[in-house]
């Protein structure tokens, strides 16, 4: 692969003939042959014999690669967009010529692009365009926020945005009428910190007449007041769909501008890929082929039903393969796939939807629904994996997770090579950790999900006995599971910093130190760091071009405003990026 670059690259810049590109060949072979003992020396003598200087050296440099051969490093070199040679500052300084940049970063770190492996970015536009209510306790600010956007909008505008968590303000789901008083003419729908859960005024509910009859998808509920028996304002899971589906609704974003922004988000947090999880990502596509896209987005579809929506995905990916053949996305490598397929089975633990073995212990007489039974969840896995498609599949509460595992172990693997998936996993009994491995099933968890929830309330909802079974990381990887990390953005921060110290702490907001159930669970910086970057890489068809700093891959790096210090998960969540890399260009720079 690297040696076809490199010939595809002097064969532009110096018309190489056939013998001379066989002796090149030839240079490479044995370099590599040579770099494979350890002498990276070696292999940096021999490149630069046969090829042009590099575009990019980096130099003084804590690296931490992601790659298992070679964890770290001082310099590399970057030519035409990919990693060149990876070694000392005196040895890149050998290869570069009069017009390479030299970067000197001073002893800072620098690390792979990041990559989030499960993200809901185009959910969380909303939040770049319209209210943004994270991690605000006092109802009452809520409020003022809205009430400062409504000053803003003309009547019968939407109001838009949320990530309200009712569990960190009182533990009182908020209403209707809360809205009403001050948006009476701007209809509002707002999602919670988890996206299973919005909050609409009555005149949103109105719109898409929404009452306490309406009709809803399965496992989702139009929560009513015990009294008069009438909407409360929430709308647990699919109850939202209707007002989703209005004209007026979908016409309140704009698209290409909301996705940009969030883009330059994902860059100035040190993100070069993403694992985008929505119903329709085309936008992205569209902005591949125009080479407007400085993100890498592994795309998977959400809401398929039937098989026939599967086969009509994989005509879509099969259409947008073409679509982006004929555009320059070459120049920085894939930009764009529709890869996965994602299904649901459960809901949350806060709101008592997710699907556990055994009763809830704050709650016995409540019976969480499935979202998608198992022997349709087996079907539509089955049908995704006939035409070339993974499967991610969240599900929260042990029960879900024996329900998923029992689709694919049903469905078998014909057709598809890379792993499936199954995502959050926050209760899963040691029984069915044991079968991931057999079944190529990867693990894809958020760290936040447990810090920041543990002492609200996912102890009082599986009780102490059950928690050695909660967010158990460690346990998974020592088990030789592979093991993603990643955001659930907006559910959680974009900041892999903070999730990679949670990890490591596994410190709760609430109740603070480790707790028994906690004991062995802690990951360290190298293994977090490999989870949000190559781990996640290889859940892609991306894995042999992106996730490491690794000679021959795409130059996707990150340069830290300072350097690591591994042993202190205080500082490393308090990291800060300095300029972000996709193919060797700088898409961020602080």
């Amino acid at each position: 692969m690297f040696q076809s670059f490199l010939i595809q690259k002097i064969g532009r810049k110096i018309a190489l003939n056939v013998v001379t590109s066989a002796r090149v060949a030839m240079i490479l072979a044995v370099s590599w042959a040579t770099l494979g003992t350890g002498s990276d020396a070696a292999w940096a003598v021999s490149a630069a014999k046969v090829l042009l200087p590099p575009d990019m050296i980096v130099i003084n440099a804590d690296v931490k690669t992601s790659d298992k051969d070679r964890p770290t490093a001082e310099a590399f070199a970057v030519l035409d967009g990919r990693f060149l040679a990876i070694g000392t500052t005196q040895e890149m300084r050998e290869l570069a010529g009069p017009e390479t940049l030299i970067i000197d970063v001073k002893s800072t770190t620098v690390i792979p692009g990041l990559i989030d492996g499960h993200i809901h970015l185009l959910m969380g536009m909303p939040l770049a365009t319209g209210v943004n209510l994270s991690d605000i306790v006092d109802k009452n600010e809520w409020l003022n926020l809205i009430a400062r956007k409504v000053a803003t909008l003309q009547p019968g505008q939407w109001i838009l945005g949320g990530g309200w968590n009712h569990a960190l303000s009182d533990g009182v789901l908020p209403t209707r009428q809360m809205l009403d008083k001050v948006s009476p003419q701007n209809p509002v729908l707002l999602f919670d910190i988890d996206g299973h859960t919005t909050w609409a005024s009555s005149l949103a509910l109105k719109l898409a007449n929404i009452t306490a009859v309406s009709s809803v998808p399965d496992g989702a509920e139009i929560v009513l007041d015990p009294e008069t028996g009438e909407p409360t304002g929430i709308l647990k899971e699919g109850a939202a769909n209707a007002i989703r589906a209005l004209a007026s609704y979908q016409a309140a974003n704009n698209p290409k501008d909301g996705v940009l922004a969030l883009v330059a988000l994902a860059n100035k947090n040190g993100f070069t890929s993403v694992h985008e999880m929505a119903s329709d990502t085309s936008i992205y596509a569209g902005l591949a082929a125009k080479s407007e896209l400085n993100l890498r987005v592994w795309a998977g579809k959400t809401g398929l039903r039937t098989t026939d929506d599967v086969v009509a995905y994989a005509a879509e990916r099969d259409a947008t393969i073409k679509l982006l053949v004929s555009s320059n996305e070459a120049g920085q490598g894939p930009m764009f796939k529709h890869g996965y397929v994602k299904l649901m089975v459960d809901g949350v633990l806060s709101t008592r939807t997710a699907l556990m073995k055994e009763p809830y212990s704050d709650m016995p007489h409540v019976v969480a629904e499935a979202i998608t039974d198992t022997k349709t969840l087996t079907t539509l896995v089955e049908a995704s994996h006939e035409n070339g498609f993974p499967v991610a599949i969240h599900a929260i509460g042990d029960k879900a997770v024996q329900n998923a595992l029992d689709a694919f172990e049903a469905a078998g693997r014909k057709k598809v090579t890379l792993m499936d998936r199954i995502e959050h996993i926050e209760v899963a009994t040691i029984v069915d950790e044991k079968r991931f491995i057999a079944l190529s099933v990867a693990a894809s968890m958020q760290p936040i999900h447990a810090t920041c929830c543990v002492g609200d309330y996912v102890l009082d909802r599986i009780g102490a006995e059950r928690m050695p079974n909660a967010y158990a990381w460690r346990r998974k990887l020592d088990k030789g599971l592979h093991l993603s990390l990643n955001s659930d953005w907006p559910t959680s921060p974009l900041s892999a910093f903070k999730h990679i110290s949670a990890a490591m702490a596994r410190k709760t907001a609430k109740d603070g130190g480790l707790k028994s159930w906690d004991k062995d669970q802690t990951l360290s910086f190298g293994e977090a760091l490999y989870a949000y970057t190559q781990a996640s890489a290889d859940l892609s068809d991306w894995g042999d071009i992106t996730g490491s700093i690794t000679v021959g891959k795409w130059a996707d790096f990150v340069v830290l405003s300072t350097s690591v210090n591994q042993d202190d998960p205080v500082s490393v969540a308090a990291l800060q990026v300095q300029a972000t890399y996709l193919a060797g260009g700088i898409v961020y720079e602080k």
